[in-house]
Parts: C-alpha cells; structure tokens; sequence
C-alpha cells in the first residue's frame, strides 16, 4: 500500500513538474516580439554616424529586437556606394539582422540606379509607405537625425 501511494505520488509530482514547465514555456511565447523601423531622411554624416551609434547600442544591448532602417531622400546616401562613409558598418549590421531599405522613388529622382546602393540594403517603391506600414503592424517609430540647436 505504501509502495502505491509512493508511486501515485511520483507520478503526480512529475505531471505538475511537466505541466508547470509546458506553462511557462507558453507564457514566454507569448511575450511580444520588438521591432522598431528607423526612418532616416538625413543625408548629414554627424546624423548618420549617430544612427550607427545607436544601431551598435541596440544591437549589442537587445540582440532580439528586429531593426528596419529606411532610407529616403538625402538619407539614401547612406546607402549609396560611392558617397556612403558608413558601408562597412551598414554590412556588419546586415550580418546581425538589421534591415536597410532603399527608397525606389528617391532613387528615381536622384538618378541612382539600383547598382549604385549597396548590395546589403533592399528596396521598396516607397520610403514612407514602408514606414507608415510598419508603424500599422505595430512596429515602433524613430526618426534618426542629429538635433542642431
């Protein structure tokens, strides 16, 4: 009789140990996943080496949060292969998830064609449509840039 009850107790300590765990493993997928898109316009070094120092605190400091940089207007020399001071940054970024976009419509107006931005960014037709689409699915906003005072 003893032996049973030892077992019946063994049995249900495992059943609550596994179930505990399975709980707690549910509750952790359920934590919401962080994305910020950064919209940079700036075409300005000073703004551009800032984004960069922010982008090695974010990345070093929440390795998870998923990162979207969209270039558009004077921004998108950022990406730019001949006027960019930041490409190697911008590659090592690429390699721990970033995701830098370049604006079509930018680069319509600026003459640049697709071989000129570099081969670590994508595009999309619009710059500020991807960022009003992100900020929809719930994405947070920053605006990259240098204030001047």
């Amino acid at each position: 009789m003893q032996t049973l009850m030892k077992s019946i107790l063994s049995v249900t300590m495992a059943l609550f140990l596994f179930f505990s765990a399975y709980s707690l493993k549910a509750q952790n997928s359920d934590a919401p996943q962080h994305k910020v898109v950064i919209q940079l316009v700036n075409g300005d070094s000073l703004s551009q080496r800032g984004l960069m120092k922010n982008l090695k605190n974010l990345t070093a400091g929440w390795p998870d949060l998923q990162i979207e940089v969209v270039c558009h207007g004077p921004g998108i020399s950022l990406l730019h292969t001949k006027k960019s001071l930041f490409l190697d940054e911008v590659q090592q970024f690429k390699t721990k998830g970033v995701d830098f976009v370049a604006c079509e419509n930018t680069m319509k107006s600026k003459h640049i064609d697709r071989k000129m931005i570099t081969e670590d960014a994508r595009t999309v037709p619009m710059g500020l449509k991807e960022v009003i689409l992100k900020q929809e699915a719930g994405w947070s906003y920053i605006k990259a840039g240098v204030v001047k005072n």
